[in-house]
């Protein structure tokens, strides 16, 4: 089983991910994580994108389960907030593509700690107003 860094973002880099709506997208994901025996491990919001922590097999694992996870996620946040899809004048909630790096066993703390604390590093979005 390896452990894999992943992130990806909210289509258009829109800022969707906060309040109600961020609070919404981490229990999908844990949720959906949960409902597909996806072991996630770790899991955080930004603004405008998502930071997970997982643990599979293999690639073609890690690219099923974001399959589900982005898919689900995007069907059910659309779903729960019907406003959202007119107002961010989106047609899927997440960007097509994410982004995956292995964590190599001695590093899996730090990396967990690193997710954790997205929101403890909030001056890079203070430089920049929601586009």
């Amino acid at each position: 089983m390896a452990l894999y860094h992943v992130w990806f973002a909210t289509k258009r880099r829109k800022w969707l991910l906060q309040g109600d709506v961020g609070e919404a997208a981490k229990e999908l994901i844990m949720t959906v994580a949960k409902e597909k025996s996806i072991n996630l491990v770790e899991c955080e919001m930004m603004m405008d994108h998502v930071h997970l922590l997982i643990a599979v097999d293999d690639r073609t694992d890690l690219s099923k389960a974001m399959n589900l996870l982005k898919g689900a996620t995007s069907r059910r946040l659309f779903q729960r907030f019907p406003d959202l899809k007119l107002d961010a004048g989106l047609n899927s909630f997440w960007q097509h593509r994410y982004a995956a790096k292995v964590v190599p066993e001695p590093a899996a703390a730090s990396v967990g700690q690193y997710i954790r604390t997205q929101w403890d590093r909030l001056d890079k979005y203070e430089r920049y107003e929601q586009r």
